[in-house]
């Protein structure tokens, strides 16, 4: 590929954090070395902490009213050069102009919202973790496909000595960030550049983005550190159920619609990218690959309190953003007509209402470890 020059977003001298939530805990170390067993071809799937939304047969509640959870939350926009805020305008909704085409879903105001909404949904599946990674005292991190910025926001301000870089195809991210963190234009499609490699990758909800997804993660261990971490967290789509009530709706028939469109496009999505994430990461040469599986209700339908509430702020996610799911999917990709895709939103709005219909999405988070010089020749 030819080479390019990402645009830097300025960053800001002084900045405070106003988040107040718990710091992340020191994981234990799982490399593995001589005598462990463990080598490249080994995915291991660990159990979750309480308190977390791992994938599991839930019972659901039949009779508790639902109600509707608002977002309250804001993202803020910043003034770059005009160039770059120049946005593909298409039924109503902007899209990045910049490498045009490679990202299928909105980068508007309303979008960016939506974001941060669903951030704060990662951070409650998650018991407000950021990542799972065993990290050891990282010095370079790269957030890959950063969106609004919020988890880079974080994660430099939970490592205050890490260097954190974070990019993305629009722009959108605060210019008033801590010392440690800079935003780039930039398309991780493109030859990597980075001079130095980096002790962590982070990619998070990136199904539908790469032509290429094995050539994504080779330029990933290529740019680790060794002994480095490369993590994904991602979605799985169709949705899924227990005792098959997703199977007939508006709503399975969307993913599979989404799977299909992308597939054309040339950019697999939902479980069509994300159920090959470890496959893919062995064959790059990564270690120690573990997997962790989550799940998103798509709404209150469980009976457990804590997956109900989460199930509520899922709903408001998803129909927050489906509109912009499915407008550039279903029109390019199938030749829809903005008609056609309205009426079909507002089947699939009715099927996230219908407590009836329990389902959910499958959440995979899968990392794994850049190999230590000659470590695998002692396995």
């Amino acid at each position: 590929m030819a080479e390019h020059h990402p645009e830097e977003l300025p960053n800001g001298a002084n900045w405070e954090s106003a988040r107040d939530h718990d710091g992340l805990p020191d994981y234990p170390s799982s490399h593995s070395f001589a005598g462990t067993g463990q080598t490249t071809g080994v995915v291991h799937e660990i159990e979750l902490d309480e308190g977390m939304a791992q994938e599991q047969d839930l019972a659901f509640d039949d009779f508790e009213s639902d109600s509707a959870i608002g977002s309250d939350l804001a993202s803020e926009t910043t003034s770059l050069r005009s160039s770059i805020f120049h946005h593909r305008e298409e039924h109503g909704r902007t899209y990045h102009a910049y490498k045009d085409g490679k990202y299928i879903f909105p980068n508007d105001e309303r979008e960016a919202d939506r974001l941060d909404l669903q951030h704060h949904l990662f951070r409650i599946t998650f018991a407000n973790k950021l990542y799972f990674s065993p990290l050891d005292d990282p010095r370079r991190c790269l957030d890959v496909g950063t969106g609004t910025g919020i988890w880079a926001l974080e994660f430099a301000d939970d490592q205050p000595d890490c260097q954190v870089v974070g990019i993305d195809l629009s722009p959108g991210q605060p210019s008033l960030v801590p010392p440690n963190l800079k935003f780039v234009i930039d398309d991780a499609e493109d030859t990597w550049l980075y001079e130095e490699p980096f002790d962590f990758i982070h990619a998070r909800l990136m199904a539908g983005c790469f032509s290429d997804w094995p050539a994504f993660f080779r330029n990933a261990y290529e740019n680790l550190a060794p002994g480095g971490w490369l993590e994904l967290q991602d979605y799985g789509l169709p949705v899924k159920s227990a005792d098959g009530t997703h199977l007939g709706t508006e709503l399975y028939r969307w993913g599979l619609l989404l799977c299909e469109a992308s597939s054309k496009m040339g950019r697999p999505l939902g479980s069509d990218a994300s159920d090959r994430y470890c496959e893919y990461m062995r064959e790059a040469g990564f270690v120690d690959i573990q997997i962790k599986m989550f799940m998103w209700p798509t709404n209150s339908w469980p009976k457990d309190r804590f997956m109900k509430e989460l199930g509520r702020w899922n709903q408001v996610n998803i129909m927050e953003g489906l509109e912009g799911f499915c407008l550039a999917l279903l029109t390019r990709g199938l030749g829809w007509s903005k008609e056609e895709v309205d009426v079909f939103v507002a089947k699939i709005n009715a099927d996230l209402c219908n407590r009836r219909i329990h389902a959910y999405f499958p959440m995979p988070v899968v990392f794994g470890r850049k190999p230590y010089p000659g470590e695998l020749a002692w396995q």
